[in-house]
């Protein structure tokens, strides 16, 4: 589109970049992935994705004083029928202490090793009062005997099925924090020499039906994300969410969509309708509450709207305007101040090609 269009968006009157410099870019071929086993194709990213946000809803649902990290080892290098042949009756057994949770296994890239992480509820606080320090040096006289008996029976546990060394310690950063630690080993999951042929092994699972987004899951398809895709749409006057692709270019996800997760909407995009009436569910009011809780520093929820949308819009203003700080950072003081102007009248904008 031609910067004379472009220039009737109600968002930007001033000038805007030079095309010839983004086309001169745009032009460049991309650089090849010089990862011997590359994560970043679209299936393996989305298998990622879902490990992520399945381990942090599992971990929001139940609380992170109540969820811990079990971490099992396996000191010989295996085949993966060997290891499966352990641990499927260990999980069995597994599943009589902890009615539901989440794993993540994988094969340790130098030993061959396998490694596996479980998200488990304890039902209880498990975190408050957690001798982490003394724990990191073996010293054990001040943790809580119920913790005790608990690590006694799983050692025992791993022992009947032949596995090596188990852990299990409370949640040490927040729930996001953890679930992008515990998935972010699947990227490597095949980069030992040990793992060829086993490129199909099933590397996440989940018990107790306690999955939050199913294994088939579209990225762009799931409930709060398609009210998140409907957000943007209105807050860009767009007149329908599809437009949005017109707007921002093909990969607007990849640009915007970390941010966009951020964002406190309206209440109304959380809940649901029921008997023609807006009503909060499970889903709708624990995203609600964690998108407040990123900004937990901050004092009042409309204070922490306001910072929402104000990392929102930067990171909008950085992608439209890729190159000119000055017109990117105009751009977000416009759109905040026309937040401070609700009866201001913009008229349907043009949609921007990038």
């Amino acid at each position: 589109m031609d910067s004379e269009n472009r220039s009737r968006s109600p968002f930007w009157n001033g000038p805007l970049p030079a095309t010839g410099a983004r086309s001169a870019t745009a032009a460049r071929a991309a650089l090849p992935s010089l990862k011997k086993d590359n994560f970043h194709g679209k299936q393996n990213w989305k298998s990622h994705f879902v490990a992520e946000e399945n381990i942090h809803g599992y971990i929001l649902k139940f609380g992170e004083f109540n969820v811990g990290v079990l971490t099992v080892t396996v000191s010989d290098c295996l085949l993966a029928k060997e290891f499966q042949a352990m641990w499927h009756p260990f999980m069995k057994a597994l599943q009589k202490h902890f009615p539901s949770g989440m794993w993540v296994r994988e094969r340790q890239p130098r030993s061959g090793n396998w490694h596996a992480h479980c998200v488990v509820n304890l039902g209880r606080d498990f975190k408050t009062g957690f001798p982490f320090a003394q724990v990191e040096k073996k010293f054990y006289a001040n943790v809580a005997p119920w913790i005790r008996e608990l690590w006694k029976n799983l050692r025992e546990l791993a022992q009947q099925h032949g596995l090596g060394r188990i852990e299990l310690l409370p949640l040490k950063h927040s729930g996001k924090a953890c679930a992008r630690y515990l998935t972010k080993y699947l990227a490597k999951a095949l980069g030992s020499e040990k793992a060829e042929g086993e490129e199909k092994c099933r590397l996440f699972g989940v018990w107790g039906n306690v999955r939050s987004v199913n294994s088939l899951f579209c990225l762009l398809s799931s409930r709060i994300i398609e009210k998140r895709k409907e957000w943007l749409a209105t807050d860009s006057h767009l007149a329908d969410k599809s437009l949005i692709k017109q707007m921002f270019g093909p990969h607007w996800w990849y640009h915007l969509g970390d941010a966009l997760r951020n964002v406190i909407m309206p209440v109304e995009y959380y809940q649901v309708k029921k008997d023609g009436q807006l009503v909060w569910d499970d889903l709708g009011r624990t995203v609600y509450e964690a998108d407040l809780s990123k900004y937990r520093d901050i004092q009042g929820d409309d204070a922490k709207v306001n910072q929402s949308l104000y990392e929102f819009y930067s990171k909008q203003g950085d992608y439209m305007f890729r190159g000119s700080a000055e017109q990117a950072h105009a751009y977000v003081m416009g759109r905040m101040a026309k937040r401070r102007q609700p009866n201001a009248t913009i008229e349907q904008q043009d949609c921007f090609n990038f």
